[in-house]
């Protein structure tokens, strides 16, 4: 079979016009990529920082807790502490503190909580007086129908204090509605646009 028959085939068949085909196949191959690392490598400034629409709610905590664990782990710069509490709705308050000296970390600690005295130790059976005030992002509330409660995560815009944690023994939507209210001293404004729900079970 030779070129000539070929191609003649080719035109009778009025396909001529797919030789080019492969040649811009491998130059787009070749081209593209360097051309995609050229583009994507090149800086874009922006004159204006961009801003988001997050809307957060200030909300007073105040609450005597009795420190029953409390985790410390610490990372490469900063260290993460779980203060669990007793005797209320309120379970656990989650701290991300961007040090790892313990003496700095209390101290972040109790200004946060805006505490009058330092709070000298983490250990268990410390009881303090907490009042502070949390900027919340969002809050989830999970209903759990068999245990008979519902597990309430705030999670905040605060420096330190990453989430609060609440345990309210109630399952009905209006009952814990009432409850974070009252506990977290909402408006229902605030509680309806602030607040997703899960049910479990």
């Amino acid at each position: 079979m030779s070129l000539s028959y070929l191609l003649e085939k080719l035109h009778y068949l009025k396909l001529e016009y797919l030789l080019p085909f492969p040649l811009l196949l491998i130059a787009f191959g070749v081209g593209g990529e360097s051309l995609t690392n050229l583009l994507l490598s090149r800086s874009y400034p922006t004159v204006e920082k961009l801003q988001s629409n997050i809307e957060t709610v200030k909300i007073r905590l105040a609450a005597n807790v009795v420190i029953t664990a409390a985790e410390i782990e610490k990372e490469q710069d900063f260290t993460e502490v779980e203060l669990s509490v007793e005797n209320s709705v309120l379970k656990k308050l989650t701290f991300k503190v961007p040090a790892i000296e313990l003496s700095k970390v209390k101290a972040m600690i109790t200004q946060e909580l805006g505490l009058s005295n330092e709070i000298t130790t983490l250990q268990t059976n410390t009881k303090m007086q907490v009042r502070s005030t949390v900027q919340v992002l969002g809050i989830l509330a999970e209903i759990q129908k068999k245990p008979g409660f519902t597990k309430v995560e705030v999670n905040t815009a605060n420096s330190i204090l990453k989430s609060l944690e609440f345990e309210f023994p109630v399952t009905e939507l209006s009952e814990i509605k009432a409850m974070m209210i009252q506990e977290l001293g909402l408006s229902r404004e605030n509680a309806r646009m602030l607040v997703s729900y899960r049910i479990k079970n």
